[in-house]
C-alpha cells in the first residue's frame, strides 16, 4: 500500500471513529425500563467487563441481553441471520451459497423442534434474555451501530427462536465426523487401499487423556480441602487441564482452558459476571445466547475442548426417481420430505426457492456441496432435537460433581471434553455427547442407506462415556487428542487431532512436583514443537552438494524446536514440511482440491472452514518417513529425493517471499495474525474494521496453537487461543483471564480491541469475583430501574 493510500485509510478510519462516538451506549447513570422486577446494578470494570447484580434470575438474564446488545448488537444480528439463512436479504446474491447451506442444514428448523422440548419455566429464562436485548433496541438512548447504516439494515427484535437458532449453529460447528468421510471416499478412489492406509487421518497414538477410560476416586475430605472464605464462529481445537491440589503450590486445584477458534473482530467471546440469588457465575458468554459456557460459579469451575467423538455419518440414499420424491429403505419405498425454503435476495423481485430433501437419515447435503456422484444424507446428532441451553444452565448452577454430571448429560451434542474442579478439592472430566454405537468401518466412508445397516440403533450409555473423577495421576489434560485406551469397549471415532500438544503439556506438568500460577501462564504460551524436532532429525542423513543448501540444512537440524517469532530454524521447518507434504500429495493425487482437503480445508468458509484431516499431515508424514517400506514414498522415488526436493522448494519460496538474506527469515515475518471484521470483505472497510497483522509464534502442534484458516498460507485469519482462563480454586479473586480483542464492537469505545496487545504479550487481567475486587477495578456504574 502506498504512502498516500495509508494516509487516506488513516483519515477514513478517523472519520469512522468520530462517527462511532455518536453511537456509544450509556454506561453510567440510570435507565428507566419496563420488564424488570427490581433495580439492576451493572458495574463495568476497567476492561469493560460487566458485573451484573440483580435480585432474581430473570432480571440478571435481562441485563445480560441488555449489555450484549449495547456492545455487540451488529455481531448478534449477523450471527442470527447466518443461522437462519438470511444474509442475502441485505448482501445480495453474493451470500446466496451461504444461505443455501444454512437453509439446507436447517438450523432454524431444528431450533423449532428444540423449542417444544423446553418447559415454560426454561423458556421464560431465554425470554428474559431476549427482553433485555429488545429493551435496549426500544429505549430512547439506543444508537444504531454504524455497520447497520453502512449496509442499510435495520436491527429487529430478538425472539426465543433466534437464540435457539444461534445455539444450533454453534452446536453444528462443534460437531465433527461427516465431511472427512467424503474426503476419505474420494481419496480411496484415487490412491486405492495401499495409499489409503498410509494417508488416512486415522488417529496416530500419542498421549491418552484417560489411560483407564473411566476412573472414579472419591476424595478423603479433611481440613486442607475445605472451601476458602469466600466461567460463529469458526470452531476448532483447544487446550484444557485441571490439576489436583496435591500438585499445586496452593494445595487447591487449578483449572486452565484456552479454546482455539478463528480470531475475528470482535471476538466470539464476551466476558461477563452474573450475580443473583439463583445464579452466581463468571467467565465468557456468546452474544446472542444467555449464560456462561466457560468459567466458574461459587462452587465449581469448568472448561471445554472439542472431543472429536464421531457423532455424524454420511449415508448414500437410493432414490426411486429423478425428482427424489421417494427412496428405497429395506425393500420399501419411503416418501421424501421435500421442504421449500424461500430466500429473499437484495435487488431481486422474486425469492430463490431452495428445495431441501430429507430422508429418515437426514437432509441431502450433496447438492450444496456440488458432489454429484451420489445423493448423500447427513445423519448427525447436531441436528437431533435437544435442550443444550438447559445443559449450560445446569453447569452454571452446579454445586458439585453430581450436579456437573447431570448438566453434561443434557448436552447430547456437541461432543466436548469438559474438565472440572471444585472448591472441595476434587477434579474431573466428562466427555459429552450422545454417541451412536457403530463400527470403524461404518464411520470411515459413506455407507448405503437402503439396507438399514447405516441406522443408529443404540447409543453408548452416558455412564459409560469417558470420564474421570480424582485420577490417580492428579491431573487431566485434554487437547482434542484421543481420550480412551485401545481396550475401551466402544468405538468413539478416529478423527481426533494428534497428541503433540497434550504430550508437551504433560511434560511440563510432570517436570515439577508443585505448580503455580506462573507455571500455568507459561504453559499456555509454550511454543515447543515436538514434531518439528522429529522432522529435522530426518535431515541428518541428507547431504547437499550445494554449499548454501548444506548450510541452511544445518540451521534446520540445529534448531532448538521452539517456534518463537524470531526463529529462523522454525521457519525452515514449517516451510520445508509444507513443501515436502505438498510434493508427496500432488505426486499421488492429481486433484488439487482433494490435496487441500487432506490438509484440512473444509466444505464452507462460513459453516465448516476445516475438516478433521487438519493437523494430521504432520504426524502422517513422520510416520511415512519412519517407514522404510512406505508405499507412498516408494511411489515418489525415495525418502532422500522427497526431502531434498521439498527443501529446495522451501528455499526458493523463502527467497521469493522474504529475500535472499536468510538472516531475515524469522518465523513471524511469514506467520502473522489478522483479525477480520464481517465487513472486511469490502475494501477499504477491511482496513477500518479489521485488526492486524500481528507477528506471532507457534503452529498447529504447539500448546500455544496458531495456524491459518487458509491451508495454502502461513498468515491471515489465525486459529488460536480465543480466550485464556486460569482459575485458582483456593481464591477466585486470584484467577486470571484474557481475550484477543475487546468487549465492545464500537470503534470509538475504550473497550474496543483493548486487550489485543496484552494478549500478544502473554499478559492477563484479574477475573474479579468478590464485590471488593469488582469495586477496586470499577470504571462505570449503570442502574437499570423499573418505570
Amino acid at each position: 500500500m502506498s504512502f498516500f493510500e495509508n494516509i487516506g485509510i488513516s483519515i477514513l478510519k478517523s472519520a469512522f471513529t468520530f462517527w462511532s462516538t455518536t453511537k456509544l451506549p450509556k454506561l453510567e447513570g440510570d435507565i428507566q425500563l419496563s420488564g424488570i422486577n427490581n433495580t439492576i446494578e451493572i458495574i463495568r470494570d476497567q476492561w469493560g467487563i460487566p458485573h451484573i447484580y440483580a435480585t432474581n434470575i430473570h432480571d440478571v438474564l435481562f441485563a445480560q441481553g441488555f449489555v450484549h446488545a449495547q456492545d455487540r448488537l451488529w455481531q448478534m444480528d449477523l450471527t442470527r441471520r447466518a443461522a437462519q439463512g438470511r444474509l442475502s436479504e441485505f448482501i445480495g446474491k453474493e451470500a446466496l451459497e451461504v444461505d443455501r447451506m444454512s437453509r439446507t442444514l436447517g438450523f432454524k428448523r431444528v431450533a423449532e423442534k428444540d423449542l417444544k422440548l423446553y418447559n415454560a419455566e426454561q423458556l421464560a429464562l431465554v425470554d428474559s434474555y431476549c427482553k433485555g436485548i429488545n429493551a435496549y433496541l426500544h429505549h430512547k438512548s439506543f444508537k444504531k451501530p454504524i455497520e447497520f447504516t453502512l449496509v442499510k439494515l435495520k436491527p429487529t427484535e430478538f425472539e426465543i427462536i433466534d437464540v435457539l437458532s444461534i445455539s444450533r449453529l454453534l452446536t453444528s460447528q462443534m460437531t465433527w465426523g461427516w465431511y472427512d468421510e467424503l474426503v476419505r471416499a474420494k481419496l480411496l478412489a484415487i490412491v486405492g487401499e495401499k495409499g489409503m492406509q498410509e494417508l488416512d487421518n486415522t488417529y496416530l497414538q500419542n498421549t491418552i487423556t484417560l489411560p483407564k477410560g473411566i476412573e472414579y476416586n472419591a476424595l478423603n475430605i479433611d481440613d486442607k480441602f475445605k472451601s476458602p472464605d469466600n466461567f460463529t464462529p469458526k470452531i476448532s481445537g483447544s487446550n484444557a487441564w485441571t490439576i489436583s491440589g496435591d500438585k499445586t503450590t496452593t494445595g487447591q486445584p487449578y483449572l486452565c482452558n484456552d479454546p482455539h477458534l478463528a480470531i475475528t473482530n470482535p471476538n466470539i467471546w464476551y466476558e461477563i459476571h452474573l450475580d443473583c440469588p439463583e445464579l452466581k457465575v463468571t467467565g465468557v458468554s456468546i452474544p446472542g445466547t444467555p449464560l456462561v459456557p466457560i468459567g466458574h460459579n461459587e462452587n465449581i469451575s469448568w472448561g471445554i475442548t472439542l472431543a472429536f467423538t464421531d457423532l455424524e455419518d454420511l449415508v448414500i440414499e437410493n432414490f426411486t426417481d429423478e425428482q427424489l420424491t421417494s427412496y428405497w429403505y429395506k425393500e420399501e419405498q419411503l416418501k421424501t420430505d421435500i421442504i421449500e425454503e424461500e430466500i429473499n435476495i437484495k435487488g431481486h423481485s422474486k425469492p430463490h426457492i431452495e428445495k431441501v430433501y430429507q430422508t429418515k437419515h437426514g437432509v441431502i447435503v450433496s447438492d450444496v456441496l456440488n458432489y454429484s456422484s451420489n445423493h448423500l444424507a447427513l445423519q448427525s446428532m447436531a441436528f437431533q432435537p435437544n435442550r443444550s441451553l438447559w445443559a449450560w444452565y445446569s453447569l452454571n448452577t452446579a454445586k458439585n460433581w453430581d450436579d456437573f454430571k447431570a448438566g453434561v448429560s443434557y448436552l447430547e451434542a456437541p461432543g466436548l471434553n469438559i474438565v472440572y474442579a471444585d472448591t472441595q478439592g476434587n477434579i474431573g472430566y466428562y466427555n459429552s455427547g450422545k454417541m451412536p454405537i457403530k463400527t470403524k468401518n461404518a464411520a470411515s466412508i459413506p455407507t448405503p442407506g437402503w439396507t438399514g445397516e447405516s441406522d443408529w440403533k443404540d447409543f453408548v450409555p452416558f455412564e459409560q462415556m469417558p470420564h474421570v473423577f480424582n485420577p490417580e495421576k492428579k491431573y487431566v489434560v485434554t487437547c482434542n487428542n484421543k481420550n480412551t485406551p485401545d481396550d475401551y469397549p466402544y468405538f468413539l471415532g478416529d478423527i481426533y487431532m494428534n497428541g503433540y500438544r497434550a504430550e508437551r503439556l504433560e511434560q511440563l506438568i510432570t517436570a515439577k512436583d508443585k505448580l503455580g500460577m506462573e507455571d500455568f501462564k507459561s504453559m499456555q504460551q509454550d511454543i515447543a514443537s515436538i514434531p518439528g524436532k522429529s522432522f529435522a532429525k530426518h535431515f541428518l542423513s541428507i547431504t547437499f552438494e550445494n554449499k548454501e543448501l548444506e548450510k541452511l540444512k544445518s540451521v534446520l537440524v540445529q534448531w532448538d524446536g521452539n517456534l518463537n517469532e524470531n526463529s529462523i530454524g522454525g521457519t525452515l521447518y514449517k516451510v520445508t514440511k509444507k513443501k515436502v507434504v505438498r510434493r508427496l500429495y500432488h505426486h499421488l493425487i492429481p486433484d488439487k482440491d482433494l490435496v487441500n482437503e487432506l490438509l484440512g480445508k473444509g466444505y464452507s468458509p462460513s459453516f465448516g472452514i476445516s475438516n478433521t484431516f487438519l493437523g494430521h499431515n504432520t504426524a502422517n508424514l513422520l510416520q511415512l518417513l519412519d517407514n522404510d517400506d512406505s508405499w507412498c514414498i516408494q511411489q515418489y522415488g525415495s525418502k532422500e529425493k522427497l526431502l531434498k526436493d521439498g527443501f529446495e522448494d522451501a528455499i526458493l519460496y523463502l527467497k521469493e517471499r522474504l529475500g535472499k538474506d536468510s538472516q531475515q527469515w524469522q518465523w513471524s515475518k511469514l506467520h502473522q495474525m489478522e483479525m477480520p471484521h464481517a465487513l472486511s470483505i469490502q475494501k477499504p472497510l477491511d482496513k477500518i474494521f479489521g485488526l492486524g497483522p500481528y507477528p506471532i509464534g507457534g503452529d498447529t502442534d504447539t500448546p500455544f496453537q496458531t495456524y491459518p484458516n487458509n491451508v495454502e498460507k502461513f498468515d491471515g485469519e489465525i486459529v488460536t487461543a480465543s480466550y485464556r482462563q486460569i482459575i485458582d480454586m483456593s481464591d477466585f479473586d486470584n484467577s486470571l483471564a484474557i481475550t484477543p480483542g475487546g468487549q465492545s464492537g464500537n470503534l470509538a469505545s475504550p473497550f474496543y480491541a483493548s486487550q489485543v496487545q496484552d494478549w500478544l504479550k502473554g499478559n492477563f487481567h484479574p477475573m474479579c469475583w468478590s464485590r471488593k475486587a469488582v469495586e477496586q477495578h470499577q470504571k462505570h456504574v449503570l442502574y437499570l430501574k423499573t418505570k
